[in-house]
């Protein structure tokens, strides 16, 4: 692919409205605020039942993202970041809407861009690019589930309460956290299925990257998968996230548990089979997490102030023996939970598990001027290979972004496709695939 890309200028920026205040006389001192809002008007198409009766489709409108950002940067030594907003707002809600803390960080450059640490509710987060992801500058319409495996379990909101270091040191930039994660999980010695587990031990993650040509910046903690031709990137990074004995691995049935006269019972009516039934789990094993993941970016300017963006990535999930995890965006399905599949209910689908995850995107800038009313189609499919699930997935998202004025004022309409397994003799087979429709628009700035 690159020997097709041309050297170019790259692109104008554009002059949007900034808020952001000078404190200093020299401007080595300032204060600044960003706000978003991210509106999605959805066709879903619901799972069906675990008897395979379709289900009705969803239309509505929600609130994908509100947010507000304060920062201050003083004097070449201390940085202040906090963002508090609301996410996922739909017209079933059922309490009114609240007001989360997303980020509150405190940062101490030791050397500027070489070396930063930082404390507090962060997302200087390990594993891959796009758990580092800029969301207001996706190539495709949000970020992928997976992409946060313990997103809700053992983090909020893809943040965790820690210790950071972050620079760039040459070509290479670094992050690296060690965190408390948040208490979730079983309070128990026993579990039937692989669970999250209740601990105190401190988790570390970090993300390494080599920047062949230009460099990112890195004072915010977001890293773009959609720079729209800016600068010319072509990044190599990889990652890992470690939490130590944060999971119950599934139990088996310990038969000697199975009361004496029931299994003699059993056992002369020839009905051996049906003791497991009668007996009680034994202790569950203890497992660590520990997810890993490599990965390209690319983002050059071609000819005709056009523009390729790329993002290839490889994920190796381990959280014990046949774990899976479901996960859903704004699911507004009423279907009860009692004749759901495993996956769930609405928009559900398998998104985390112990197994492999291939993830790749493809987008181009069509030819134009400036970044004023341009338009960028785009594809992305996902390959999820699951300890737990007889049959591997592929799933595929495509849409247009128009750009009216860059990332600042923009559109995105995306159809995605999505895996649906039932169950057949206990185990889980990909029969058939359901899709959504989704229009964004996203103003920031």
């Amino acid at each position: 692919m690159l020997l097709y890309i041309l050297p170019t200028v790259a692109q104008d920026e554009l002059k949007m409205p900034n808020l952001k205040w000078y404190l200093s006389e020299d401007k080595s001192s300032y204060a600044g605020m960003l706000m978003v809002n991210q509106i999605w008007t959805r066709y879903i198409q619901n799972n069906p039942d675990k008897n395979g009766v379709e289900q009705y489709g969803d239309f509505d409108l929600g609130v994908r993202r509100s947010r507000l950002i304060f920062y201050t940067y003083l004097m070449d030594r201390v940085f202040i970041y906090t963002q508090i907003g609301a996410d996922g707002l739909t017209y079933r809600a059922q309490q009114k809407p609240g007001i989360s803390l997303y980020n509150a960080q405190t940062e101490f450059i030791v050397s500027k861009d070489k070396f930063h640490v930082g404390f507090g509710l962060n997302t200087w987060n390990g594993i891959s690019r796009y758990n580092n992801n800029k969301l207001l500058e996706c190539l495709v319409i949000d970020s992928p589930g997976f992409a946060y495996p313990v997103g809700g379990r053992f983090d909020k909101f893809g943040r965790q309460l820690g210790i950071y270091a972050k620079g760039t040191l040459s070509k290479l930039h670094y992050r690296v956290s060690v965190v408390k994660p948040f208490e979730y999980g079983a309070d128990s010695i026993s579990s039937p299925v692989t669970t999250e587990r209740l601990n105190e031990n401190f988790a570390i993650k970090g993300y390494f990257e080599w920047q062949f040509f230009d460099k990112e910046n890195t004072l915010f903690p977001y890293m773009t998968m959609n720079n729209l031709g800016r600068a010319k990137l072509f990044n190599i990074g990889a990652g890992f996230y470690y939490h130590p004995e944060a999971m119950l691995v599934e139990a088996e049935k310990d038969l000697s548990t199975v009361d004496p006269f029931l299994r003699d019972w059993l056992i002369m009516r020839g009905a051996e089979h049906l003791l497991p039934d009668f007996a009680a789990y034994g202790p569950s094993d203890i497992s660590d997490i520990f997810t890993a993941a490599v990965d390209i970016f690319v983002d050059m300017p071609t000819k005709n102030n056009g523009a390729i963006t790329s993002y290839l990535g490889y994920y190796y999930n381990f959280f014990g023996k046949n774990y899976l995890r479901s996960m859903s965006k704004m699911n507004v399905s009423r279907m009860p939970v009692e004749i759901a599949l495993p996956q769930g209910i609405g928009n559900s689908e398998w998104e985390v598990g112990t197994g492999h995850i291939v993830r790749g995107e493809f987008g181009y800038l069509l030819p134009g001027q400036g970044l004023k009313n341009r338009f960028q189609p785009y594809g992305a499919f996902t390959f999820k290979k699951f300890e737990a699930l007889v049959d591997a997935s592929f799933q595929f998202d495509a849409g247009i972004n128009w750009l009216m004025y860059g990332h600042h004022i923009k559109w995105t309409l995306q159809y995605s496709s999505r895996p649906i397994y039932t169950v057949e003799d206990g185990q889980q087979f990909w029969t058939s695939s359901k899709g959504q429709v989704i229009l964004q628009t996203q103003i920031y700035f």
